[in-house]
């Protein structure tokens, strides 16, 4: 069998890096022997079948030799012909999700011939010729989570790479002791994170006394400038008080209240941080009947919504009665502050908290360093909860299909979507649901049923 050469010409660009060391990995299962990896320039054996990875800007084999014009950040285009192969990108984040597509729609759909021979390794034969394109119907893609249930950083990141994640948002009781660490290696993979925190309250919302607010709002800035601002982060995430189920707090709007307080508060931030990107996670069931107010949001800041009603916004997968009231909501908000808002939704629907045995932390720790043990034990313990979990998406996935197509036509691509994945041990498996959400955020035009079976075909997919 002819080996493979990877050829890269930005040798010191973590990103293609990460991406010619996926493509190693995914070949090396049909190869046995791993690919040579050369920088462009260099002399390459005859004998050896190259695939040139890069953009056209970087690489003059493929400015000399693609005839394609990619026009969006994150687009890439495949191509093979005559046993050579060009994986580009517009930029450099479309050349890792071009790899990843390399292995989901060219090897899977040379792999499985529909015949009674069920797989094949076509590698041994002529590789066929091939072409492919693709962007993301959603710019931003991601995870929620709380950081102190991550339990090996790297390897979850690793695998947000695999599902084209581009965002990751980390709620801490405390700043982690190695969030620099974090952000490094989110930003070798191409994943903007987004560290969070309160904004007004400590642990439990009704305890906020309205008419002190305000004072609270330098002590947020100190905050942020004494544990936050020296990080490399993309940006903050806070939430305030709507984690409430009332509309009212000591008599007076949440809707109101919660307004005036982080309009007041972000206009500190930006007149000493102009370009800072602030997300404000806002929970829609105080504030729903109230949008008038909620619209008054400094421009600048970006809501992320949640809990705006039924799956994909509830915990529970199976919850769908008030689904139609629940997809126009979400087309409301997505409009509130007009067609250039900046908006985002976290969903649910996946794995949570168990929030009957929670405990917040009494210091910051070391996120994503677990022992082995520890994370071997975490996987048998999830198992349960991850077969009702697909069971449901299974059959209710649609519903998740159609929430983010209309969002995502609402807002033309240009949103955060995040999925609250925590405590699922997303490290070690990338279990199908999560899978097929992430496929979903990337391609909004394939039919679902062929998305369901091209994303359970995926070697790195687990089912419980």
């Amino acid at each position: 069998m002819k080996q493979f050469a990877i050829i890269y010409s930005d040798s010191e660009n973590p990103i293609i890096k990460k991406a010619a060391e996926n493509l190693s990995q995914f070949l090396l299962d049909y190869t046995l022997n791993f690919p040579a990896c050369f920088k462009e320039g260099e002399p390459i054996p005859q004998n050896l079948r190259p695939i040139y990875i890069g953009t056209k800007g970087s690489s003059e084999f493929i400015n000399k030799n693609s005839i394609f014009n990619l026009s969006r950040p994150q687009e890439y285009r495949i191509s093979v012909k005559g046993e050579v192969a060009i994986i580009e990108g517009y930029d450099e984040l479309g050349v890792l999700y071009g790899v990843m597509d390399f292995y989901n729609k060219y090897i899977i759909k040379f792999e499985f011939p529909h015949d009674d021979r069920y797989c094949v390794n076509f590698f041994e034969e002529k590789m066929p010729d091939f072409e492919f394109s693709s962007c993301p119907a959603v710019s931003d893609r991601g995870i929620w989570t709380w950081g102190h249930v991550i339990y090996d950083y790297r390897a979850f990141i690793d695998n947000m790479v695999k599902l084209k994640m581009n965002t990751i948002i980390i709620w801490n009781d405390f700043v982690p002791l190695n969030a620099k660490e974090m952000v490094r290696y989110s930003h070798s993979c191409g994943i903007k994170i987004y560290l969070g925190f309160a904004w007004g309250w400590d642990t439990d919302c009704n305890e906020i006394q309205i008419e002190e607010l305000n004072r609270s709002s330098y002590e947020i800035l100190k905050k942020y400038e004494k544990d936050y601002a020296d990080l490399g982060g993309d940006g903050i995430y806070f939430q305030s008080f709507t984690e409430l189920k009332t509309e009212t707090l000591d008599g007076k709007l949440i809707a109101d209240a919660v307004t005036e307080f982080v309009n007041n508060t972000s206009k500190l931030f930006y007149e000493k941080y102009p370009d800072l990107d602030i997300q404000f996670g806002l929970h829609a069931t105080s504030v729903r009947e109230r949008l008038e107010f909620i619209s008054k949001v400094d421009s600048r800041i970006r809501i992320v919504w949640e809990d705006c009603g039924a799956f994909p916004f509830s915990y529970i997968p199976n919850d769908t009665e008030t689904f139609e009231q629940t997809k126009k909501f979400a087309e409301r908000i997505a409009k509130l502050r007009g067609e250039k808002d900046k908006f985002g939704v976290v969903t649910k629907g996946l794995t949570k908290l168990d929030w009957f045995e929670f405990e917040h932390l009494s210091g910051p720790v070391f996120v994503g360093t677990s022992s082995k043990t520890m994370k071997t034990n975490r996987v048998f313990r999830k198992r349960k909860i991850w077969k009702y979990l697909q069971a449901y998406w299974l059959t209710n996935s649609d519903k998740v299909y159609e929430i983010i197509k209309a969002m995502a036509n609402a807002k033309n691509g240009d949103l955060v979507v995040t999925a609250l994945v925590e405590d699922g041990m997303f490290e070690e498996n990338i279990m199908f649901p999560v899978a097929l959400y992430s496929e979903m955020l990337w391609d909004n035009k394939t039919e679902l049923n062929q998305m369901i079976n091209e994303v359970a075909l995926r070697d790195y997919v687990d089912f419980a």
